[in-house]
């Protein structure tokens, strides 16, 4: 079985079995499951609904590794309705037999001359604990993607040091760090075994040197050293997963002809796999 998975994050307005056998023909075994009504997932459906995407994913060999929800801890008081989401996310997650939940911290702001409130670590620290002893009373584990002001393994080792919960991880989004400065050993040196998940991605620095987000490529064709960042997380003994977080919702320069996922994922396979992932 492949070590390849993918969010089903570009694929809002398909059909969950659409889905799943593009997975299976473009050779993928795993998928995450991105929330909300475009993706046909969502905390409000009912236990029948639940009981026919398990059994959907079962027929497909499709694992559900985690529920990508939009849950974003700022340390505020905006936490409170977040963490109430977060159940329920996080009893979703039980009922289709995903591994984890993803989360956020921090503000999403692209620019280093932007203004950002101040993140209370405390705050964030005492709800990421609640999160992860109301995930582990499920069986589900707590998360934590590497972004915004949280995108370095130096930053989230301390985290998780301070939030001592076994249930709470790390997904390595592998271009975030960089885009902070923190080179891949460093990253994969502080974080070792907490990385629950890799999310896959390339792209090259805008040249605007205030722009915190790079320019996405394609697989392979940015500046990314994908194949360091392989070997480093082998010798570091990450048996994971290898999943294409593809966003074309959010970026418009994956917003154009032969972009598209049906073009995308069967190349990102064949890439991977010449990289005996």
């Amino acid at each position: 079985m492949s070590r390849l998975a993918f969010s089903t994050l570009p694929f809002g307005g398909w059909s969950l079995k659409k889905i799943a056998a593009f997975a299976r023909e473009s050779g993928f075994s795993a998928l995450e499951l991105r929330e909300g009504e475009e993706w046909s997932i969502t905390v409000d459906m009912s236990s029948t609904e639940r009981r026919e995407v398990c059994a959907l994913f079962d027929a497909a060999g499709l694992n559900v590794l985690d529920i990508g929800s939009n849950v974003c801890l700022k340390g505020r008081d905006s936490d409170h309705a977040m963490s109430k989401h977060f159940e329920k996310v996080a009893r979703l997650a039980h009922d289709l037999k995903a591994q984890g939940v993803r989360i956020f911290l921090g503000h999403f702001n692209d620019r280093r001359d932007n203004e950002v409130p101040e993140i209370s670590c405390e705050s964030i620290i005492v709800s990421i604990r609640q999160a992860c002893d109301y995930a582990a009373s499920l069986g589900v584990q707590v998360w934590i993607e590497t972004h915004n002001e949280f995108a370095t393994g130096r930053i989230l080792r301390k985290l998780l040091h301070d939030v001592d919960r076994v249930n709470c991880a790390i997904i390595y989004d592998i271009i975030h760090p960089i885009e902070e400065g923190e080179a891949p050993a460093d990253t994969i040196a502080h974080l070792g075994d907490a990385c629950a998940l890799i999310h896959m991605k390339d792209g090259v620095p805008f040249v605007d040197p205030m722009k915190i987000d790079w320019e996405y490529k394609k697989i392979g064709e940015g500046a990314l050293p994908i194949g360091n960042i392989i070997s480093l997380l082998n010798q570091a003994g990450y048996k994971g997963y290898y999943s294409l977080e593809w966003e074309t919702k959010w970026r418009r320069e994956l917003q154009v002809p032969g972009m598209e996922p049906e073009a995308i994922f069967p190349d990102y396979v064949d890439y991977m796999k010449a990289l005996s992932i």
